[in-house]
């Protein structure tokens, strides 16, 4: 199986109005256990770079001024790479990196190209999602390059290729579910204690769930855990 690692470093988290600025990418077969290609490269931008990012990053205009690629070769680079891998892996690239991908081709008058989505924050089994550099950590290892598009994705392929590729994408292709946390005011910390997020507008306590874990999270939470079906996931994060 050959399977993309990809990063993106942006302007900023809003996918409609932010833009990448750079792109990380890592063609790796899992037959083989190897890289076949990788590529890092910048990308010119409309959008400015605020000195929160330059400091998270390190990526400045200036940089991206002298040796930026124009947004539409950047793009069309990438999708050459695309097209030759089964699945895209990435940490946190549901929500994130691949809304990024389809904003950026849409910005473009491009078709992004669909694939199975591997997320390494959800779908390694038995491994809690945290952020990259503590399931670095936790997997006995330094994310040296943190927020350089490159080194996430080695990092992203080096946890991969800790788990059997067949229990990892068993789980990529699990839906995402929805579930509340049917507490009372009382038992609040209850829900909080086991990782759900309050949702001010809708009032409830909920959690995002793989259909593949649903039943352990029925079995094993303190509580009465119900399906949330008329509130889609989006609007959770997003709200």
């Amino acid at each position: 199986m050959k399977i993309l690692s990809m990063d993106f470093e942006c302007t900023g988290l809003q996918k409609d109005k932010d833009e990448v600025i750079e792109v990380g990418a890592v063609l790796w077969t899992t037959a083989r256990n190897r890289i076949m290609e990788s590529t890092s490269y910048l990308v010119k931008n409309t959008v400015p770079i605020s000195e929160e990012i330059t400091n998270l990053t390190g990526i400045t205009q200036g940089m991206i001024d002298c040796c930026g690629y124009e947004s539409l070769d950047g793009f069309n680079k990438l999708q050459d790479m695309i097209e030759q891998a089964d699945a895209f892996v990435g940490q946190n690239i549901v929500r994130f990196d691949m809304g990024f991908y389809e904003a950026w081709a849409k910005k473009l008058g491009q078709t992004p190209i669909q694939k199975l989505v591997v997320d390494t924050r959800t779908d390694l089994p038995g491994v809690e999602g945290k952020t990259l550099s503590y399931m670095a950590c936790d997997a006995g290892f330094i994310n040296n390059l943190a927020h350089n598009a490159l080194g996430d994705c080695l990092t992203v392929l080096r946890l991969l290729s800790m788990h059997k590729i067949e229990d990892v994408v068993a789980r990529a292709q699990s839906p995402t579910l929805v579930v509340r946390a049917d507490v009372s005011f009382a038992d609040n910390a209850l829900a909080k204690k086991r990782k759900y997020a309050w949702h001010p507008a809708s009032k409830m306590w909920w959690r995002a769930v793989k259909q593949i874990d649903l039943d352990k999270e029925i079995q094993e939470a303190p509580f009465n855990v119900s399906l949330v079906k008329d509130i889609p996931l989006e609007v959770l994060w997003y709200s």
